[in-house]
């Protein structure tokens, strides 16, 4: 390999990894009174989580309910606050129940509707939970944004269509703020869209992490959210959580809309540590970046006039590739796509054979090989999360370890499984036929299962059709261009594309996993280093004669 190589190696791979870091973007806050203010936010924050508030903590509770009703009357009119107040009859609870409606009316009764619940976490949830929050995250970033909406649009008159903030109550202790509200018709059938904002953790980015089924009128929809995060494995993933938000109650009525979350610092969550001191003005800016675009787009557009607009037959596969480049396509070409590259590494396969530039039986040895390591690696990341736990002293659930400081953990295991998988496979593949026969059954691999998830779990299939489309753009590089300049564009580009959903992804399903999901993490990363490692190969023996 060349020295020039070897430069060129070092410096695309440091560059694509400088850019990924960069896909999770939080903006700077902003303390402009004509746009959404983080600044602004963390002022209510301040006064809702001065003491906790849980259905428990009666006067407090109260407090931040009658702060709340100034707030939105001071934004809205009073005259468009309205107390929806339940019984603990009515509501089939212990309690009675009090949740607050802001109207912001547009020209059509059509609206958009905006979800955040009052109350704060008072009592032991799931293991490693203490109770007793502050509740400035969960959920105050959520009611600090619905206010940021209330004074931004309470005074326009000019609006196609209105909006409906909803301030629920009793969110922690089963959703019976948002259960109660759904049963309001008279309002429901108003509701064009719902936007429920959340927080499982203090800090990162804001994840777009749910949608309502057949989102493909949704996804186009989320399209207008500045800095949009979103992967569709994550409502997937969300699916096995032992999460409810506000957000399912909607979802019960056929509602289409989305949820949003931060996912970062989940330990804080839930805890005494979820209070003022421990906010980041960074991640409730990008609430605001994202929602009030999607508000904006509602209020003034006619065509959502119509309830049923969002309506869709199918779902959109998507992923945040970069900053301000969200990448969608629907699940109909999606399935065109996944059956285009099995075919065509099927045909590049028999071609080849026939051509005698690889011998089947050799990719036959790789592709057992490859499904060894994944078989190895699952186990290894399964005991390993649970060593992890023990050592902790954290109990171990699959998809829900709150442990704190298993960040550099799983960071060093994910480069010792790097590094230890380029050198085993760089130790077994020697020449440039073996590198076209290992490439191959890693292509087909992935494109197998493209197809599967493709038809059984389509969010999550985008993660084994980019590896198995760029590698098949590697291997053609790799068999007929004679131009060293091409060769290495092209594995600097797949190298570059890759790594840019391959490490925030893995950060992201770590946030929402956590450790316990280490078999999952490293699974998809083998998926990803099986086309990745070839690469680097290919530009080892690119300058062999």
């Amino acid at each position: 390999m060349s020295k020039i190589s070897k430069i060129i190696c070092v410096v695309v791979f440091s560059v694509s990894i400088l850019f990924s870091l960069f896909v999770l973007y939080t903006p700077i806050p902003s303390s402009s009174a004509s746009g959404f203010s983080a600044v602004a936010a963390a002022s209510y924050i301040k006064e809702i989580s001065l003491a906790p508030h849980s259905m428990y903590d009666e006067e407090n509770h109260e407090d931040v309910r009658l702060y709340l009703k100034d707030k939105l009357e001071s934004f809205v009119g009073s005259e468009n606050v309205v107390e929806m107040n339940y019984t603990a009859e009515e509501a089939s609870t212990d309690y009675d129940v009090k949740d607050l409606l802001g109207v912001i009316q547009g020209q059509s009764d059509s609206g958009i509707l905006l979800v955040a619940h009052y109350d704060s976490r008072g009592h032991v949830g799931r293991t490693g939970e203490l109770g007793g929050s502050y509740g400035a995250a969960d959920d105050g970033y959520g009611l600090a944004v619905l206010l940021e909406v209330a004074r931004l649009y309470g005074d326009r008159t000019d609006l196609k269509n209105s909006i409906y903030i909803l301030i629920t109550d009793a969110e922690e202790t089963g959703l019976d703020g948002a259960r109660m509200a759904a049963t309001d018709s008279a309002l429901m059938e108003k509701i064009g869209f719902v936007i429920n904002v959340e927080a499982r953790g203090v800090e990162g980015a804001a994840y777009m992490f749910e949608t309502s089924t057949n989102n493909e009128k949704v996804i186009d929809f989320y399209k207008n959210a500045n800095l949009p995060v979103s992967y569709s494995i994550a409502t997937a993933v969300y699916t096995v959580m032992p999460n409810l938000t506000d957000f399912t109650e909607f979802l019960a009525l056929d509602k289409q809309g989305v949820n949003f979350a931060v996912l970062d610092s989940l330990y804080y969550y839930h805890t005494p540590r979820d209070n003022y001191t421990n906010i980041n003005q960074s991640s409730i800016q990008h609430y605001g970046e994202q929602i009030v675009p999607l508000v904006d787009e509602f209020v003034n557009n006619t065509v959502y006039s119509d309830t049923s607009y969002f309506v869709g037959d199918q779902n959109q596969v998507f992923f945040t590739l970069v900053p301000n480049v969200f990448v969608a396509y629907r699940d109909g070409l999606a399935v065109i796509l996944h059956l285009v590259t099995i075919l065509l590494i099927l045909g590049l396969f028999v071609f080849l054979s026939f051509q005698k530039m690889i011998k089947p039986l050799a990719v036959v040895k790789y592709l057992g090989a490859i499904l060894a390591t994944i078989t190895v690696v699952a186990i290894a990341g399964l005991y390993i999360s649970k060593l992890i736990a023990w050592l902790g002293k954290t109990p171990w659930k699959l998809v829900y370890v709150r442990m704190e400081g298993s960040e550099l953990p799983t960071l060093g295991l994910i480069v010792l499984l790097t590094v230890g998988l380029g050198y085993l496979f760089r130790h077994f593949i020697k020449n440039k036929n073996e590198v076209t026969s290992f490439l191959i059954a890693g292509i087909f691999l992935n494109s197998v299962f493209a197809n599967v998830t493709g038809i059984v779990l389509s969010g999550a299939s985008f993660l084994f059709f980019l590896p198995s489309l760029f590698g098949i753009i590697v291997l053609l590089i790799h068999l007929y261009s004679s131009n060293k300049i091409v060769s290495h564009l092209g594995y600097s580009i797949t190298q570059l594309i890759l790594l840019l959903v391959l490490v925030p992804l893995l950060y992201s399903l770590f946030l929402a996993l956590t450790v316990g999901g280490l078999l999952a993490l490293f699974v998809i990363l083998v998926f990803y280093l099986i086309i990745l490692i070839p690469v680097f190969l290919n530009q080892f023996y690119l300058d062999k004669a």
